[in-house]
């Protein structure tokens, strides 16, 4: 369950890189694209949930934390796309780092 979890933030992360060459070369990117990596964000999510309820060791708590995190920056950088407002790119840059840094540790913890 744990490495189908990785694979799966590993498909949102390559997501992730395609918006944020878009987004950073002022080319508009496919809304559906971003609304497919949210959705893996969160299926991710549920699975570590899903993971931490029937798994009796350790738990990745701070990848959770971190990805829930990443998923309010995102769900805010939608909602500005969304009623059409531009929203200033560091933003996306935080999304990045909580998401960067939660990927992280969930590989540290899969690796253990």
């Amino acid at each position: 369950m744990l490495s189908f979890t990785v694979a799966v933030y590993i498909a949102v992360a390559f997501l992730g890189i395609y918006l944020f060459t878009k987004l950073f070369s002022k080319n508009p990117s496919k809304f559906i694209i971003g609304i497919i990596h949210g959705s893996l964000g969160l299926f991710g999510i549920a699975c570590l949930i899903f993971y931490v309820s029937f798994s009796g060791a350790d738990s990745p708590a701070i990848s959770i934390l971190l990805f829930v995190a990443a998923l309010f920056v995102g769900g805010g950088m939608l909602a500005a796309k969304m009623t059409k407002k531009k929203f200033p790119l560091w933003i996306a840059l935080i999304h990045i780092a909580f998401a960067a840094t939660g990927i992280y540790y969930l590989i540290i913890f899969w690796l253990k």
